[in-house]
């Protein structure tokens, strides 16, 4: 088959100060819109977000080389090969090079990449029409752009296990989901992340869920108001689920000073539309004109300069629901196992369907002459249709 073509589609003093008034509150993560594509000079630069893009691994916009990257999944050494759709990432790496061309993306190259999930256990309940299901009584909110390893949001789901990366929303203790691992086996440990209440010496409750401390492995300092991660028995004892380590995260060893910063997440401790903390990590919008609508649990993107270990913002913005839903992931390798008669093929490991002929459905070829065939390398861009499977928008050649 030959070429298709087509028309349709961030002083020690400033540090102290804004993190006096955001209290100790830090989120753990791993975790786009228009604030994309850093290019302020920085010596270095340090995002944060949910992994839209492979070929190399894309975030924010920006296209990072992790070709010689340390990967670490839960401070354990893993390898880029492990990065996968929808995980919420932590990056530092070179300064970033703007885009060359109008749709292009930002490109660098990362030194290091962190991950993690935020909460895994046993699915309860599941409401498709809400768009929600519980793991461990708490409710996780599935989007058009959650990543699903298994089918989607469905019955199917109940009894089963579930590991799921995405955002705490700290109003009301639920997590907004970016991907759903979904596996028929028990994890050797559940886990869960949120906000410290009701603490006393044994005990403390995250969300719906009473969490026993007693014997965990846990900071000296603990207090109510912290915003932690939590390794639990896979067994209650007495109503609560029984933890063997609570972590509060502190990521300003990831911050360094002058490097450019762009991260995406919920605000997870708000004291002002000028300081607020985004998936644990400060922020000082005092010096812009920060958008209306700012708020506990609101998702937003920032983009800034970071000046000890805070975010100095040069942009916030808020992302809509509009711009979640309509959320593109983008591949860049060779293409295999194309089946032209199914109108499939498979890139980066990912099985993609595609839509041919002319119509406003279809898919967008811009081959420049080549072959559609296995082996080209391309660029392309995807949807997640209502089945739960990806869906070609554009395929292009890629250089």
């Amino acid at each position: 088959m030959k070429q298709h073509t087509g028309n349709a589609h961030f002083h020690p003093n400033r540090r102290q100060t804004l993190m006096a008034l955001l209290g100790t509150a830090l989120l753990p993560a791993c975790g786009g819109g228009d604030v994309a594509g850093l290019s302020s000079g920085g010596t270095g630069s340090f995002t944060s977000g949910v992994i839209i893009g492979l070929g190399s691994v894309i975030v924010n916009g920006i296209r990072y080389d992790d070709s010689a990257a340390s990967v670490s999944f839960d401070g354990s050494a893993s390898t880029a090969a492990a990065l996968k759709l929808g995980m919420v990432v932590r990056i530092r790496g070179s300064a970033v090079t703007p885009a060359t061309t109008a749709g292009g993306l930002a490109t660098a190259t990362a030194s290091s990449i962190a991950c993690g999930s935020e909460w895994k256990g046993l699915v309860g309940a599941v409401d498709v029409n809400a768009g929600t299901f519980t793991l461990l009584g708490q409710t996780v909110h599935v989007s058009a752009t959650t990543v699903f390893t298994e089918g989607k949001l469905d019955g199917t789901l109940a009894g089963q296990y579930a590991e799921v990366y995405g955002f705490l929303d700290a109003t009301d203790g639920s997590l907004q989901a970016s991907r759903v691992e979904v596996e028929s086996s028990p994890p050797d440990r559940y886990r869960l992340s949120g906000v410290v209440a009701n603490l006393n010496s044994t005990t403390f409750e995250l969300g719906m869920a009473l969490i026993n401390h007693a014997t965990a492995d846990k900071p000296a300092n603990l207090q109510n108001g912290q915003l932690v991660r939590v390794e639990l028995q896979t067994a209650q004892s007495g109503g609560a689920w029984v933890a063997t380590e609570v972590k509060v995260e502190d990521y300003t060893s990831d911050l360094d000073d002058e490097d450019e910063a762009e991260i995406e997440g919920a605000i997870t401790a708000f004291t002002s539309a000028a300081a607020f903390s985004v998936n644990g990590i400060p922020v000082d919008a005092s010096r812009i004109a920060p958008p209306t609508g700012l708020a506990l649990g609101v998702r937003v993107e920032v983009k800034g300069r970071i000046e000890q270990g805070v975010v100095i913002a040069s942009e916030v913005e808020v992302e809509d629901e509009s711009e979640l839903e309509s959320q593109e992931f983008e591949f860049h390798g060779e293409i295999s196992a194309l089946d032209t008669t199914a109108k499939t093929f498979e890139i980066r490991g990912y099985p993609v369907r595609y839509i041919d002929g002319s119509g406003p459905t279809a898919t967008v070829f811009e081959l420049g002459g080549a072959d559609w065939a296995n082996g080209l390398f391309a660029e392309v861009k995807a949807v997640i249709d209502n089945n739960g499977a990806l869906l070609a928008t554009r395929i292009e050649t890629d250089d």
